[in-house]
């Protein structure tokens, strides 16, 4: 099991769990902010956070150095015509594993939200299509599309109907809005999910803002029936 920040629910026992993966670069701590901000509202108390944290490899497109990441970013464009397809599915079973480790603690499948940040989220909207078990939902916070659809050839995807959030910024200038947009387009189209939200947030950049967490949140709630 990958290391991780886990923030244990204010009540037991947990019934939902929420995991949620970093960006490049960043490391689990970097979004243990959210664990803290959701447990002030109660309907959150019996909810736990998981946040992995990712191993440093080589970045190709940074020179060659090394920094916390889910898979190599081989050029600037995100091009997914030139992606890290052996990374990205190594990052996808760490994910599967932490679904799994939430099920065997007693957490129902329907009640675990997968999702990320940037090079998470990425991550995120591609374990839409090779999660063995369906799940509540996928978040995509700025996320971008990392692998091709030859890549999903041998999977059976059991999260079709799965809802996905996926929240970007208009002013976006790490992973523009139009890679957002490419990737709601493959998930939707050339992949077939059919319950995905796409939300443009003007004047965000690469990060996350007010209006973003109210959507999210809300989302989540209605997710956990909460």
């Amino acid at each position: 099991m990958s290391s991780a920040v886990r923030v244990a629910s204010r009540a037991q026992p947990a019934e939902q769990a929420l995991i949620i993966f970093h960006g490049l670069g960043d490391t689990g701590s970097g979004w243990s902010f959210l664990a803290d901000f959701l447990q002030r509202d109660p309907a959150f108390s019996r909810t736990r956070f998981v946040f992995p944290n990712a191993p440093s490899i080589p970045i190709t497109a940074n020179g060659g150095m090394k920094m916390p990441a889910w898979f190599d970013i081989l050029e600037w464009t995100l091009s997914p015509t030139k992606a890290d397809t052996e990374g990205v599915f190594r990052s996808l079973d760490v994910i599967q594993r932490c679904v799994q480790e939430q099920i065997d603690s007693g957490i129902k499948p329907e009640n675990i939200i997968v999702g990320g940040f940037s090079q998470g989220a990425a991550i995120s909207l591609a374990a839409t299509m090779t999660l063995p078990m369906k799940v509540g939902a996928f978040v995509s916070l700025s996320g971008f599309c990392c692998t091709s659809k030859d890549a999903f050839n041998h999977t059976s995807s059991k999260n079709l109907a799965t809802p996905v959030f996926h929240g970007h910024g208009d002013q976006d200038p790490i992973v523009p809005l139009k890679n957002g947009q490419i990737a709601r387009d493959f998930y939707t189209r050339d992949c077939g999910l059919t319950n995905y939200t796409f939300k443009v947030y003007p004047g965000l950049e690469h990060s996350t803002s007010p209006e973003e967490m109210v959507d999210l949140i809300a989302f989540i709630k209605k997710v956990f029936r909460l």
